[in-house]
């Protein structure tokens, strides 16, 4: 019995780890726009997954427990929660302004603030609601929504339109910085 409940536990962190590397890419994306140097949204990225498994260790394990269509709404929990460590993390480590302040110099996308580049992100390359960008940001919707607002506004005067929305869907600043 013992080897067959460490089976199921083992398939149970074998899918957590294919969806967390499915949502790489997208967690990534968000780190670079949030800090615009690749090292150092690599590490954000690994450190938000480290620091996720460590402090919601009780919601994977209901993971393991739990239907198809409760997993789903626990996945859903966990990439919101993957967003708001990597966003948290990110605010901490934007203070320290190391090695993207060239990126931000270039202008568009990643002249904008911290926060207003979160939440263009999230709204409009993850798609999130508002209710989810809340969470992330830990603003009320007033604050989002004007934070939204403005980062709109600045872009239209920064950029045209096309080249807005191809650095806010590649994730990746188009001066030149790979």
């Amino acid at each position: 019995m013992i080897v067959r409940n460490s089976q199921m536990s083992l398939m149970k962190t074998d899918e957590l780890q294919k969806f967390i590397q499915n949502l790489s890419p997208d967690l990534y994306s968000f780190a670079y726009v949030l800090i615009p140097d690749d090292l150092q949204a690599s590490q954000l990225m690994i450190d938000c997954v480290q620091s996720y498994l460590v402090q919601k260790r009780p919601l994977i394990e209901r993971m393991a427990l739990s239907k198809n269509k409760i997993v789903r709404n626990l996945l859903d929990e966990t990439k919101a929660h993957l967003f708001k460590t990597i966003f948290e993390l990110s605010k901490k480590r934007y203070q320290l302004k190391m090695s993207f302040s060239e990126v931000e110099q270039n202008g568009g996308f990643f002249a904008l603030e911290l926060e207003e580049k979160a939440v263009l992100y999230l709204k409009e390359k993850a798609l999130m609601d508002l209710d989810q960008i809340e969470f992330i940001t830990g603003v009320t919707r007033p604050e989002l929504l004007a934070r939204l607002y403005s980062a709109r506004i600045k872009m239209t005067e920064l950029m045209p339109n096309q080249q807005l929305f191809t650095e806010i869907q590649s994730g990746r600043s188009s001066g030149g910085v790979a």
